[in-house]
């Protein structure tokens, strides 16, 4: 801290410890009213203009200087901040909390995340689960006359029943699987859904082959004039190409534990020789477009 420098004549305040030997500033009588006469604004104008010239000496009597080191300066707010200096500083606090919350909640994301996929990476070593295969067995189907229509003047309608026979082959050696009701198939030819229905509900357990067959039908199908013509050229080439769709809600048992509803989703592009009761199954091409779990799956074969 700098020291004070008091003018002559003056005494120090009330708790500040006054030089022992004192030197004024300058040997000048003090101005008129005294030694503690303070000075006006015309005479500090005039005392500032005089300090201006070179060879006077110094400040007046009654003026005093005072020099603050630099790292003492804005050490304490103004009292007009105060207010916002204490609001800041209660801040950082709770910014901090809050920023620690964040901080633990995305690393327990992180580790659950971590933990999850280690499960996965054990449960696939373990069990290496694989989709179930599907083929095509046998079709048979009623209430197509390709001949009478062929002969019809008009736009006939058909309702075809296709009986198709699925077999199915679960190859996982610890793994089970539950179909569940509330199936679709559906058999399409050139986009046109001849018949639908659904599957039956069974359990298929491990390394197990399961034959099923299902019953779809077909009511008031319009055939236009190219739909037939192109009909009866397949037939006669021995090849009609027909779209299974199939859509099943299963769930996967392991261990003898159940997982949530699965839908699985499974496209077979079936050809057959005539649209027949006796009709036989020239080539089949099967494979699941969706089954969570396991890796997909494709199974075909050709004449």
């Amino acid at each position: 801290m700098g020291e004070r420098v008091y003018p002559r004549d003056t005494p120090p305040v009330s708790g500040e410890h006054p030089n022992l030997n004192p030197k004024p500033i300058i040997d000048s009588p003090p101005v008129s009213g005294g030694p503690y006469h303070r000075p006006t604004m015309s005479e500090d104008s005039s005392t500032s203009s005089k300090m201006s010239y070179p060879g006077y000496g110094g400040p007046q009597p009654g003026t005093y200087v005072v020099q603050v080191p630099k790292d003492q300066v804005y050490r304490v707010p103004p009292p007009e901040n105060a207010h916002k200096y204490k609001l800041y500083t209660q801040r950082k606090p709770h910014r901090s909390r809050c920023r620690c919350c964040i901080c633990a909640t995305l690393a327990a994301i992180l580790l659950l995340a971590l933990l999850l996929v280690v499960a996965g990476g054990v449960f696939y070593l373990i069990y290496s689960p694989k989709a179930p295969s599907y083929s095509i067995e046998s079709v048979q189907i009623k209430g197509v006359n390709l001949a009478k229509l062929a002969a019809s003047s008009v736009a006939p309608t058909i309702s075809p029943v296709f009986n198709v026979t699925v077999r199915t082959e679960n190859s996982n050696g610890k793994i089970g699987v539950y179909y569940e009701q509330g199936s679709s198939v559906n058999i399409y030819h050139d986009g046109v859904n001849f018949c639908g229905g659904s599957s039956p509900a069974f359990y298929q357990p491990p390394k197990s082959v399961t034959v099923f067959s299902t019953e779809l039908s077909g009511a008031g199908i319009v055939l236009s004039k190219s739909a037939r013509d192109k009909l009866l050229t397949e037939q006669k080439k021995g090849q009609v190409p027909l779209e299974m769709d199939v859509e099943i809600p299963v769930k996967i048992e392991v261990s003898a534990v159940k997982t949530w509803t699965i839908t699985v989703k499974v496209s077979c592009d079936v050809t057959v020789n005539a649209l027949i009761e006796n009709a036989k199954v020239v080539s089949w091409d099967c494979r699941i477009k969706k089954m969570e779990m396991f890796s997909a799956s494709k199974n075909k074969k050709k004449s």
